[in-house]
């Protein structure tokens, strides 16, 4: 499988990595200063170059593959990552912070899901706080946790099948989640195994970090 992880141009402070960077590293225009700051270079760096610092720049220029797109542009930096992903045949990819700060960009990322999901991406997104897991029904997943955790379903498409649901304290099996209700926020983690499958819709499963 071709992973690659997106470092997204946001808010980094109190940021705790925590998970192996077993793929390709993108940076999207100012992720590229986290990295740095953490002594990782990304292979990829893509954006207009607004927010990356000049010294970034700088360095990346001799170690890195640069993308560099007008400012003047009708997709996101974050997009045009995904677009990267999509042409150079990567099947997994981790978005780092693209649902964080800016309001009216976190909503953008999450209305990408649909998009790359049907071009073929397994997509999930990691902040300080928490993390997103896509289901792209039919499809399942097993979820480490830990017991008595928050864990939230929630649909992106209009209406999601839950298939098999285990160790969730409300049970949801074979019910239908409804993208204009609230029925699947808080549930809770019984065991710290989790097992949850769909038979159709984009669910999106939120677990606190």
């Amino acid at each position: 499988m071709k992973k690659a992880f997106i470092f997204c141009n946001n808010n980094y402070i109190d940021f705790a990595m925590g998970f192996v960077l077993d793929g390709t590293i993108i940076a999207v225009d100012g992720g590229a200063d986290f990295l740095l700051s953490q002594d990782i270079i990304p292979q990829v760096l893509i954006g207009d170059f607004d927010s990356i610092s000049d010294n970034s720049l700088d360095e990346l220029k001799k170690k890195s593959e640069i993308l560099q797109f007008s400012k003047e542009k009708d997709k996101t930096d974050s997009e045009l990552a995904l677009d990267y992903c999509v042409d150079e045949h990567y099947n997994s990819v981790t978005m780092v912070n693209a649902v964080n700060g800016r309001l009216e960009h976190s909503l953008a990322n999450i209305f990408l899901i649909e998009n790359f999901v049907q071009k073929g991406l397994s997509l999930h997104f990691i902040n300080k706080e928490n993390e997103i897991f896509v289901l792209n029904g039919p499809d399942g997943i097993e979820l480490a946790c830990r017991k008595g955790s928050e864990i939230s379903l929630i649909p992106l498409t209009e209406q999601v099948k839950i298939g098999l649901i285990k160790g969730f304290k409300y049970p949801l099996q074979n019910e239908i989640l409804f993208r204009t209700q609230t029925r699947g926020i808080s549930n809770v983690a019984e065991n710290e195994k989790l097992s949850v499958k769909i038979a159709s819709g984009i669910l999106l499963i939120v677990r606190g970090r």
